[in-house]
């Protein structure tokens, strides 16, 4: 058995993501794959287009053999702590040989090289950093502009400058901090850029489908050329159902109410939130109406749209700085809980039985953590649903506590 693993957030599953999954196996010579996706909130502080299981599903019916869900404490946060998160999830499950990632730049000696710097810290890079956080620019622009100096002569300032580089790096960061065995990969993204909102020929990016599907207009049997069939009947049904899509603006008034009854000091102790944010926040909420409007009253040069929409929801759920710390300072995530299997995933199950260093949970209505730690952690995820599950648009949906009646999907191409 070779497994592969996967960090994926499939918002939802298209053509792209099943060129990532088919080439990730091919090149790495797997014979299993196992896929740690974000659930219900994602690593960009908003809200997935339909919920964790519709997403898992697509994943098991497009290829993958096992859905693993990443804590919503790593998954809605940095792209350092979401890379650590995932990395470490797959690390303690100590049957993992490879994973494999889209990058722009397609080199992976590129990426270890400056992913060394960034898990080493030398004295060069440490005062660059420090001088140009000291011009107020925002800690990922810092980094950037300290790593370009640092590589002046390398030729490496473009790789820089590309979202998913820049989660590669991560990714082989966290690998090197945690002396992991697993061997990274990477290949050429292609066509679509990350953040396109086009929908064009059979492949485009996740955002443009979502920017799509946010006009009321459009037919969503438009997408049929950018998502593989499956994903696309299961996006279709959810959305016929009533369970979707969901989209950041339907939060707006969770959000306000929760900053708005939130005290100051309250505030201070959020996820991110540093400097005297708090003070910022705390005013924008009081007069915003809505979302939008209170990013636009809340962002400065330093603090960016991505990083605010974290702040929020991490307000939402009551996530703190000493909760993170708590979780890191414990080695990351501290469970794995499935969301879908295929039959070979059923193997694989098993074998993650004997090997993995944390437990495994199919049924948390029946299965106790003894582990503080990650109960709490546990709760957020429960937390996540039953907030997420208030904006489906049909309300009989809205009902809370679904992660403790839901069974992980089970798919079997012989029973289709």
């Amino acid at each position: 058995m070779k497994v592969l693993g996967l960090i994926t957030e499939y918002n939802p599953f298209h053509n792209g993501h099943k060129y990532h999954l088919e080439t990730s196996i091919k090149q790495t010579n797997a014979t299993h794959t196992v896929v740690v996706m974000s659930g219900n909130f994602l690593q960009r502080g908003e809200p997935a287009i339909t919920n964790k299981w519709v997403r898992a599903e697509m994943a098991v019916r497009e290829g993958a053999d096992l859905v693993i869900e990443m804590p919503v404490s790593y998954a809605c946060n940095s792209a350092e702590f979401f890379s650590y998160g995932g990395v470490s999830l797959l690390n303690n499950l100590n049957a993992v040989d490879t994973m494999s990632f889209g990058s722009e730049a397609g080199d992976i000696h590129k990426l270890k090289l400056i992913s060394q710097i960034l898990a080493n810290e030398p004295q060069q890079y440490k005062e660059n950093l420090k001088s140009f956080l000291s011009e107020g620019i925002s800690f990922p622009r810092a980094r950037e502009k300290a790593l370009d100096k640092y590589f002046s002569n390398e030729h490496l300032n473009d790789i820089l400058h590309s979202p998913n580089n820049i989660l590669g790096i991560e990714y082989i960061k966290s690998l090197i901090k945690l002396k992991s065995p697993i061997i990274p990969y990477t290949f050429t993204r292609i066509k679509a850029h990350y953040h396109s909102e086009k929908i064009q020929a059979n492949i485009c990016s996740a955002t443009a489908i979502r920017a799509y599907l946010s006009e009321t207009d459009h037919k969503i049997s438009h997408l049929t050329n950018v998502m593989p069939m499956p994903s696309f009947h299961l996006l279709q049904k959810c959305i016929a159902d009533g369970f979707g899509p969901i989209h950041y603006d339907a939060f707006d008034k969770l959000i306000l109410y929760t900053l708005r009854t939130c005290s100051k000091s309250n505030l201070k102790m959020i996820m991110d939130v540093t400097e005297g944010l708090e003070n910022r926040i705390k005013e924008a909420s009081l007069k915003a109406v809505n979302l939008q409007e209170l990013l636009h009253l809340s962002k400065t040069k330093r603090y960016t749209r991505t990083r605010l929409q974290r702040i929020f929801i991490h307000a939402l759920l009551g996530i703190h700085k000493v909760h993170i710390d708590q979780f890191n300072q414990s080695g990351g995530p501290r469970y794995a809980r499935i969301l879908a299997f295929s039959e070979k995933g059923r193997v694989l199950l098993k074998k993650l039985k004997k090997t993995s260093q944390i437990p495994i949970l199919t049924n948390i209505n029946k299965q106790n953590l003894d582990d503080p730690i990650a109960r709490q952690m546990l709760s957020f995820d429960t937390l996540a649903t039953d907030i997420y599950n208030l904006v489906y648009p049909k309300v009989m949906h809205q009902i809370g506590g679904s992660d403790f009646y839901k069974k992980p999907y089970y798919y079997s191409p012989t029973k289709y």
